[in-house]
């Protein structure tokens, strides 16, 4: 049985007593939850069990038609899973029987009573989803079966016993009533395990990969708003990166909503971003996050066939005024909006907040308007709107700035919007009016809990006669009219006694309600609305997102069957004469055909004969004239054959071989020899192995060639153990190519790092020679021979050669500026090179000056930043240190190496370093001094940074022609034009550069970091006795995080605190939105912060100002979101 839903009810009153037979609507009332759901049918049966005491183990009632559905009861007398209570359930009897989807909703009570005593009874209620699944619910502990345990349990009886107590000639009556309710949603207690979303709606949702906040919400009302899809769609994006592009990244996420049966991941698009931190969703309100969407499309759809759609749909144009009240004066600006934010507070429903927004405020008193060519007049000051867009985006004020509290709040109270709104009364007389002005309802985006966090969902009716569903991140669930309206309105809960009633009586506060609302035009509705058809979308994105798909489920498929699969790498004669390095072969699986293995992904279950007959078909000879040797790793690291597997074999599987032979590989590596002697039907003959006299061993040869220095495999040979090693002199000459009258060396290649001489007068055995040993021949050079290699820069002798090569490494090589004549370069080079060296190999293939070419080492250890901490971040970090690192520092490559080197003696990483082309020579640029400026203008907010390369001589004046010579000129509207440069320390203001302190700095430092501003205007005016200078700085929540740029700031003596905020505001370039977060502290010079109350008459009113005091800005650090237009930054 599913479910056991026995409930703890309080013992019920005895008085009045309540007949199964007579009062079956008081029973009814007082068991079963009031619905708002309509009610099909209510049913009531009595069944009457004649003998209990002989029902089978597992009993079932007489069916009961309820709501055109049959029903029974199913009662198991001795207990299901226990036998200390009797266990009745109601089961739906078409569950099992109809289709898979078939479902009722039902609320039942069951009550077992006395024949006799009607009013004597058990009961127990329940309300269930009767689904082919769950197809019976009800009561494991319904009734005790022990009458003297008197009933201890918490069931509701109406009279104390257990079951003995209700029987009557082993005969008791059981009284089933079942309400059968309509499910007007589809979803009436669905428990959601294995929903469909796309089956249930149509639609799919949005995957919640934590950290988006709003974006799902916004992003499933927009995909709705089908004329932006649409335009979406016309953006074009076949060239672009889903991550690096918000367009592309947009049109995937809206194709996959249309397309996919299950949620669509978002990551692509928070990445295109750059927003993949929850604090940057944090910093930003959705209207911040729309507008910024908004802007970027429109940028990318200028000159597109979907140039404007944005401005069509959601932009309208609204008129600031003042008008005098007695002179014939008015002033007014119209501009364009996104979105029209609305007060909740105060203003009870939409209605009262439009008639708020349009409110009049008249100027008077103190507070005049200074009228061009009027004087100071009694005014009007206000907005109308001049025009709605077809789509309109209503922000409701939910969150505000709490003064009292000095805090964001979030703001609860109801707030009423229609589903049906006339905005013409909101519009200026002069609008054009020739079509109505009434808005539908079309989304609600609701946010449920406080400010710290909450969740976020949406309502939204994607067809113009159609339902409302709710997009809750992944499920999208049918949604009635209630739930989109009343439930989001907020205010008071309707009380529900024991649930949300608080102690008191009053009912709690909701904390889910609307924060915007998305309302079109009626009469665009079925232009807005028009279906997206597959002609609206581009055929190279529906090609991408179908290719991927694809690509996916053959991967995931060859996961799923991978366990079956294993790999086979096979090496030939061919694979160890190709080889021109180390050992027998290369077997990394990735450069398998470069280094001519076969690479073969072969069955577990194949057998050992298959892969023979798989490796005669791809190199076409018969499985009689090859055979196979198994390949091993041996002590010292090397990989070397170690025996053939013999022809029993070939009836067991590839994994048993492997299993048996090759027991700790993941791959089978093997050896295919061919044959060389062969009897009279053409099969190979192959030495002997098998037998423990054998007294044969295979040999590998390499050829060394000083002359051009190289090395390879030049094939193998089969010698006696017991002969001596001088007896295959000719067939090793032979194999080489040499002639019999040159002298050789021979050498054996132990390990890379250890080739020795071979004694020729040793037996092989002597020797230490085993199957699979390779042997490296030379010719014996002349002294005049081994002079001319020496001095054409190679090594005369093998074991020389080979140690040489040792030292090799590939080392890649970026630009540091990437461009079309700036290539990656992949370079072999040698751990004994110097900087010298290197540069002139890079300036060679980039055909470029050596001299005007500057290498960087990214590997250059930080001294201020700790070992931890990767990532392009920290790599950029160490790259831009490494660059004033003089020619790395007399280094050689293998030690530079050495600290991007692991233990285990192998690049961490690919060895990369970075190049720079110069403009002069290396030599010149170390002579100057490499200057950063980031200059401040017109408000300290705007930055821009200038590189500069200063001589060591030069003065503060060179300083400020070099600035003005890369065309900075300050904009402030009345500053002095004098310039100040300024340095930090920790975010603080640090140094103010005089002509002195600058020259003696340009001269020993190779790198210099200074801001430059305009000296503004209150400092030229300074009262010298009265006035001082404070320096301030900014920082977040903690004095040591710092942000934003520190300045120096007048303090003028009895000026009251207002004034000095709006000064400090001035100087920052924070604009009021911002300003009004900005908490403004006094820190001591020993970090102590005090903060300073909004009461205070001026700045130090409330505290003594010493030596060293500071003003500290305390407010969140937005500097990684804007760049040099003051804007908010969104990669794209």
């Amino acid at each position: 049985m599913t479910e056991d839903l026995d409930k703890t009810m309080t013992e019920a009153e005895p008085i009045p007593l309540l007949s199964v037979i007579d009062d079956v609507d008081q029973i009814i009332n007082k068991e079963l939850a009031p619905l708002e759901e309509e009610i099909v049918e209510t049913k009531v049966d009595h069944w009457i069990v004649p003998a209990w005491s002989e029902l089978e183990n597992r009993t079932l009632g007489p069916t009961i038609e309820a709501g055109g559905h049959e029903w029974n009861i199913l009662m198991f007398p001795k207990g299901n899973n226990q036998n200390d209570f009797a266990s009745i359930y109601l089961e739906l009897k078409d569950a099992k029987t109809g289709e898979p989807d078939n479902y009722v909703c039902a609320q039942f009570i069951v009550l077992l009573s006395k024949l006799s005593e009607p009013t004597k009874y058990v009961v127990h209620s329940a309300q269930h989803r009767f689904t082919s699944g769950e197809s019976d619910w009800g009561f494991t502990r319904f009734v005790h079966l022990d009458n003297n345990n008197n009933n201890g349990t918490s069931h509701h009886h109406h009279h104390a016993g257990g079951l003995e107590s209700f029987m009557e000639n082993d005969s008791i009556r059981i009284t089933t009533i079942i309400r059968v309710v309509k499910d007007a949603t589809g979803i009436l207690w669905h428990n959601f395990v294995n929903y469909d979303s796309k089956k249930v709606t149509g639609c799919v949702g949005l995957q919640n990969q934590g950290a988006t906040c709003y974006m799902n919400s916004l992003f499933q009302s927009l995909y709705f708003t089908n004329s932006f899809r649409k335009a979406v769609y016309q953006i074009p994006t076949e060239h672009d990166e889903p991550t690096k592009s918000i367009a592309l990244a947009l049109q995937r996420v809206f194709y996959n909503l249309q397309f996919m049966n299950t949620a669509v991941g978002t990551t692509e698009l928070t990445k295109s971003f750059g927003w993949d931190s929850l604090e940057a969703f944090r910093q930003h309100d959705v209207q911040e996050f729309n507008r910024v969407l908004q802007d970027n499309l429109e940028i990318k759809m200028k000159d597109t066939p979907a140039d404007g759609a944005i401005k069509n749909l959601f932009v309208g144009k609204m008129k600031s005024y003042i008008k005098c009240i007695d002179v014939n004066f008015e002033s007014s600006r119209s501009e364009d909006y996104y979105d029209i934010q609305l007060n909740v507070k105060g203003c009870k429903n939409l209605e009262d907040s439009f008639k708020d927004y349009i409110t009049e405020e008249t100027l008077e008193g103190d507070n005049k308007y200074m009228a061009e060519g009027h004087g100071l007049q009694n005014a009007k000051k206000g907005v109308i709107f001049e025009s709605f867009p077809p789509v309109l985006h209503l922000q409701l004020k939910r969150f505000e700035y709490d003064m009292m509290r000095d805090m964001m709040v979030k703001i609860n109270d109801r707030h009423e919007f229609p589903t049906e709104i006339d905005l013409e009364p909101y519009l200026s007389e002069n609008a054009d009016k020739s079509q109505g002005h009434k808005y539908v309802l079309h989304g609600v985006l609701v946010h449920s809990g406080d400010l710290s966090g909450g969740h976020y969902f949406a309502f939204v009716k994607p067809e113009k006669d159609g339902k409302w569903f709710k997009f809750d991140d992944d499920r999208v669930v049918p949604s009635t009219l209630k739930e989109v309206l009343e439930e989001n309105f907020g205010g008071e809960q309707m009380p529900i006694a024991g649930v949300n009633m608080r102690p008191n009586g009053r009912p709690m506060n909701r904390f889910t309600n609307a924060y915007m609302l998305v309302y079109i035009r009626e009469c665009m509705l079925d232009q807005v609305l028009a279906p997206v058809t597959e002609n609206d979308i581009p055929r190279h994105l529906a090609e991408r997102i179908e290719t991927e798909a694809r690509i996916r489920e053959q991967k995931r498929k060859e996961k799923e069957e991978q366990h079956l699969y294993m790999k086979t790498l096979v090496a030939t004669d061919e694979t160890f004469e190709a080889n021109q390095g180390f050992d027998f072969a290369n077997f990394d699986e990735k450069e398998a055909t470069e280094n001519r293995i076969i690479s073969l992904r072969v069955r577990k279950d194949d057998t050992f004969g298959s892969l023979k007959n798989t490796l005669s078909q791809t190199i076409g000879l018969p499985t009689t004239q090859f055979r196979l040797w198994l390949m091993v790793n041996r002590q010292n690291r090397t990989v070397r054959i170690d025996m053939p597997i013999p022809n029993e074999e070939d009836e067991s599987t590839l994994d048993a071989v492997r299993t048996k032979y090759a027991t700790n590989q993941v791959a089978l590596r093997l050896y295919l020899e061919k044959g060389e002697v062969f009897d009279p039907q053409d099969r190979a003959i192959f030495p002997l192995f098998s037998v423990p006299t054998s007294q044969s061993i295979l040999i590998f040869i390499k050829y060394f060639q000083p002359e051009l220095q190289k090395i390879h495999g030049v094939g193998h040979l089969y010698a006696n153990k017991n002969e001596k090693v001088h007896t295959i002199i000719d067939a090793l000459k032979e194999k080489a190519g040499l002639r019999k009258e040159e002298e050789i060396m021979i050498f054996e290649e132990i390990k890379a790092s250890m080739v020795d001489p071979v004694d020729f007068n040793a037996t092989f055995a002597e020797a230490e020679l085993q199957d699979g040993d390779i042997l490296c021949v030379q010719r014996k050079l002349s002294v005049e021979e081994e002079n001319l290699v020496l001095m054409h820069g190679g090594l005369p002798t093998v074991n020389a050669f080979m140690n040489y090569e040792l030292g090799k490494v590939v080392v890649y090589f970026a630009p540091l500026v990437p461009d079309e004549s700036s290539p990656e370069l992949r370079l072999i080079l040698h751990k004994e090179m110097g900087y010298e060296d290197i540069a002139e190999r890079v300036a060679r293939e980039l055909n470029v000056d050596s001299t005007k070419l500057r290498l960087i080492n990214p590997y250059i250890q930080n001294p201020n930043r700790g070992s931890g901490g990767g990532g392009a971040a920290a790599a950029a970090v160490a790259a831009a240190t490494a660059t004033h690192q003089k020619r790395f520092a007399g280094m050689k490559l293998g030690k530079i190496l050495q600290n991007a080197y692991t233990a285990g003696g192998a690049l961490a990483q690919k060895a990369r370093f970075m190049y720079e082309k110069l403009e002069m020579s290396l030599e010149e640029i170390e002579s100057k001094c490499s200057v950063t400026v980031t200059v401040c203008t017109p408000t300290l907010k705007d930055l821009q940074t200038v590189e500069l390369l200063l001589p060591k001589d030069s003065s503060i004046f060179d300083l400020k022609k070099a600035l003005i010579a890369k065309g900075i000129r300050f904009q402030s509207q009345n500053g002095t034009r004098g310039l100040r440069i300024f340095d930090e320390h920790d975010g603080r203001f640090g140094d103010e550069y005089t002509d002195k302190i600058w020259r003696e700095a340009v001269s020993v430092r190779p790198i210099l970091k200074v801001y430059a501003e305009e000296i503004p205007q209150e400092e030229a005016e300074i009262d010298i006795d009265n006035d001082a200078f404070i320096n301030v700085f900014h920082f977040q929540r903690s004095t040591n995080r710092t942000h934003s740029v520190p300045f120096k700031f007048v303090l003028k003596q009895n000026e009251s605190l207002e004034d000095t905020k709006k000064r400090l505001q001035a100087r920052t370039g924070l604009d009021d939105k911002e300003w009004s977060k900005v908490k403004i502290n006094i820190v001591d010079k020993d970090d102590h912060v005090q903060l300073i109350s909004d009461d205070d008459v001026t700045l130090f009113s409330t505290y003594t100002h010493k030596p060293g005091d500071m003003i500290g800005l305390d407010h969140i650090d937005k500097s990684t979101k804007v760049d040099k237009t003051g804007a908010i930054f969104i990669r794209g």
